[in-house]
């Protein structure tokens, strides 16, 4: 009976729910100088004066990561991939999403049937450091994305960081696109300041259920800033903004979500966080994913990314991997391990809030939670994780 209940789950599971896509942005000179935010290249061979031409030494990264994410385990490390964001891109994988880049030559577009990689076929948007202003072509289909559903990842990195010599920087950029589209002005209710700064803060904001803050991948309690700047917020123009992290001391944040339609977004001021050491081996990498913010870049990078694809819609997390196998018989929650050495449950409702926490244990009560859709997160004694969702 309990096989039967548990092969009735993923038989219901995977034909219901669509993978999430994630679109990581290489257009906007985003590998150009010292700058290397992407998740995987095979070809080194682009130069930027000011825009990216064929004939130099940096990334060039291709639309599928290779080797293929087909054959990413739970134990690939993110020198599998070569980019600074590989091991984001990686552990999104890990997780049971899709990741691909934008190339230096795709379209920004929204709604455009003959554009591939057009916006409308993806979950998320994520744009680390753009240093080419956006047409207003690409302005309206950002929003267009957002306002219907999309979830877009925005950071941005310090004052005068122009790194492909073509006078505008990432803040320049953004602002840009809040203040300057055809849609609306300030969209999101925050702007970029122009800063450069190093610090190290403790100032999360008190938001206990708040899942960016708390959710499937940990609790973060410190950001790191290596030369990054600030972020004001305009609650009169959007009054979903919330500041998440801020400057110790402060009211000027270092990292902000807000809702804008039916869809999502978030920001932070510094490239860093998400650098995780490897990549291109002509710029200077260092590691911001594992080694800094005592440890809650990942984390906070992680969590966020799950909150804008909105998984309340329904995505599939990949069952191939898991070396356990969960069914859900009289309010118990079982789970059969097979081999693993694991220290940890949790589980989290599908917009992210954890639930539960505990030691392992191969039996778990929950009768206190309502009939639904549920992820439960398990780690081993090395600190990796595995997810699966379970029908109560």
């Amino acid at each position: 009976m309990k096989q039967i209940i548990f092969f009735i789950f993923i038989f219901l599971n995977l034909s219901v729910q669509a993978q999430i896509k994630v679109l990581f942005d290489a257009t906007k000179a985003e590998t150009a100088n010292n700058a290397d935010w992407i998740i995987d290249a095979d070809n080194f061979n682009l130069r930027y004066h000011p825009n990216p031409v064929i004939g130099g030494n940096e990334a060039n990264p291709q639309r599928f990561p290779t080797p293929d994410q087909s054959t990413v385990t739970a134990s690939t490390t993110e020198d599998y991939w070569t980019g600074a964001n590989s091991a984001w891109g990686i552990e999104l994988v890990q997780y049971g999403y899709h990741v691909e880049t934008l190339p230096y030559d795709g379209q920004i577009t929204y709604n455009n049937s003959n554009n591939p990689q057009d916006l409308s076929n993806y979950d998320v948007f994520i744009v680390t450091e753009p240093n080419i202003l956006f047409t207003p072509a690409e302005q309206m289909a950002i929003l267009n994305f957002v306002n219907n559903g999309g979830g877009l990842f925005i950071t941005s990195d310090h004052d005068r960081s122009d790194r492909n010599g073509d006078g505008d920087d990432s803040v320049d950029v953004w602002n840009d696109l809040f203040q300057n589209n055809s849609v609306q002005t300030d969209p999101f209710g925050f702007l970029f300041n122009y800063e450069n700064f190093n610090e190290t803060t403790y100032s999360v904001a008190n938001l206990s259920d708040n899942p960016i803050l708390h959710g499937f991948f940990g609790d973060v309690t410190a950001l790191e800033f290596h030369g990054g700047t600030s972020i004001n917020l305009f609650p009169s123009d959007n009054n979903t903004v919330t500041g998440l992290i801020f400057r110790q001391g402060s009211q000027e944040a270092m990292f902000v979500s807000a809702q804008y339609g039916q869809g999502r977004v978030v920001a932070i001021g510094d490239s860093s966080p998400a650098d995780d050491g490897t990549g291109d081996a002509h710029d200077n990498l260092y590691d911001g994913w594992y080694a800094e913010g005592d440890g809650s870049h990942r984390k906070l990078m992680l969590n966020a990314t799950l909150w804008l694809a909105q998984e309340n819609t329904g995505s599939v997390i990949n069952h191939s991997n898991n070396p356990f196998k969960v069914w859900v018989n009289d309010n118990l929650l079982h789970i059969k391990n097979v081999g693993n050495n694991f220290t940890k449950v949790q589980i989290f409702n599908l917009s992210g809030q954890r639930l539960w926490s505990q030691e392992y244990d191969d039996e778990i009560d929950i009768s206190g939670l309502k009939s639904g859709l549920y992820i439960i997160h398990l780690q081993d004694i090395s600190g990796k994780f595995y997810a699966q969702k379970f029908l109560k």
